[in-house]
């Protein structure tokens, strides 16, 4: 803990001295990195309408997995109640309200879930997902607001809780798959295999 403490003071401290136009992009950054993430995650499921059922389901569920993340986030942090590390210390961003603890990260979690959820529904994207979900997190130790440690744990725990997408997809795939002829304007059309196939019943003696 002394560790993560001293490497957050020094991190601060060059924060600080950073030039005017820095701190002020940090400040704005360490939200629009989330911002990002969701508009990635949403372009992957705009995409994945011309694909397969289960490609959607992939991509559907994401913003379900994140939020599952957070709600554990949630709970974990008021079973630690870690108080946040920039209530006596000069920082870029505004401290929290007290009550709003520090560990583990919430932005942190939200964007390792993120990163997961959008590596699943498309592999191809994951050049621009870890590295933002990376930034996301580290900004949060640059204007100050949480410990290293802080930002760790809740990337670890956002990729945790976002590997359950697989095993959340496999039963809903069929359902989905389902829906498409109801739904095409929200869930697309996709591919001819994900249309029923209408078989002709063959007449006796037509070759």
């Amino acid at each position: 803990m002394l560790e993560t403490e001293s490497l957050y003071l020094d991190i601060v401290d060059i924060a600080n001295a950073a030039p005017a136009f820095v701190r002020a992009f940090a400040a704005v950054a360490t939200q629009a990195l989330l911002v990002l993430l969701a508009l990635v995650c949403a372009v992957n499921f705009w995409r994945a309408r011309s694909r397969s059922a289960a490609a959607v389901t992939t991509a559907a569920l994401a913003p379900v997995v994140v939020t599952a993340a957070y709600l554990v986030s949630e709970v974990v942090k008021t079973l630690w109640q870690e108080d946040r590390p920039c209530r006596a210390r000069h920082v870029i961003a505004d401290c929290p309200e007290y009550g709003d603890w520090s560990f583990p990260s919430n932005h942190a979690v939200l964007a390792g879930a993120a990163a997961v959820a959008i590596v699943f529904a498309n592999r191809r994207a994951a050049w621009i997902a870890v590295p933002v979900a990376l930034l996301a997190a580290a900004s949060r130790v640059f204007v100050g607001v949480h410990y290293p440690h802080d930002v760790l744990v809740g990337l670890l725990l956002g990729a945790a809780v976002a590997t359950m997408l697989p095993l959340l997809a496999r039963p809903l795939t069929p359902v989905v798959a389902r829906l498409r002829s109801r739904l095409p304007v929200v869930l697309g059309r996709g591919p001819g295999q994900d249309t029923p196939t209408v078989r002709i019943p063959r007449v006796p003696g037509q070759r």
